[in-house]
């Protein structure tokens, strides 16, 4: 007993070096150089956005931009989009709807200036995206998981259902009329006009005569 299909609940234990899951979840299975990357990359990150930026003052918004972008090639990593929003002192989510065109966001603090900088800045991110796609060599999955997440990407298949009588169309009352004015031997006309007065059937008159019987006691 135990084998495949039995309904054995304590299946035997996969090694460690067979388990991706569980190297996962231990901070040593790392790369290291990745790993040295991304600690170097967020120290200069967070250096950066020390001095809070003007977020009213659009040429600050696009000097800081620029500043992040350059931090980015100097480190050799594509631009985030949540890298992005910390630079600008703002949200990932904050970054996402005000690139997506949703002026309810900082709207105390953006002038329109400012928001169309953030925009542009925004549409950049999604173009570096797009590129990044198009030349994956690899597996391109960790790119639609980012599209779904930063740009409202979808790729669902979407099925309008529409809704159809299949019953029979009852016929017109010109054919009713015409189609029983066959069966009786009479015009169209005559059967139309028999819609307002009874129609007579032609035939043979048969004379019945009556026996009377009297009651009982005549």
């Amino acid at each position: 007993m135990g084998g495949k299909g039995s309904g054995n609940r304590h299946p035997k234990r996969v090694p460690y070096e067979k388990n991706p899951l569980m190297q996962a979840k231990n901070p040593r299975e790392v790369d290291p150089q990745s790993n040295r990357a991304a600690i170097v990359f967020g120290k200069a990150l967070y250096s950066l956005t020390m001095e809070e930026l003007d977020l009213s003052d659009a040429e600050a918004v696009e000097q800081r931009f620029y500043d992040f972008l350059d931090l980015c090639d100097e480190h050799g990593l594509k631009p985030m989009v949540t890298g992005l929003a910390m630079a600008f002192g703002i949200n990932r989510s904050q970054l996402t709807r005000i690139g997506q065109g949703d002026e309810s966001v900082l709207a105390r603090k953006l002038t329109a200036k400012s928001r169309h900088a953030v925009k542009k800045a925004y549409d950049f991110m999604q173009v570096s995206w797009e590129i990044n796609l198009q030349t994956e060599r690899g597996n391109p999955v960790k790119w639609l998981f980012l599209g779904k997440n930063y740009y409202g990407m979808r790729d669902q298949t979407e099925q309008v259902i529409t809704r159809r009588d299949e019953g029979m169309a009852l016929p017109a009352p010109e054919e009713v009329a015409a189609k029983y004015a066959a069966i009786v031997g009479r015009p169209e006309p005559a059967v139309m006009e028999g819609a307002r007065e009874p129609l007579a059937i032609e035939g043979d008159v048969i004379a019945v005569e009556a026996e009377v019987v009297p009651a009982d006691g005549d």
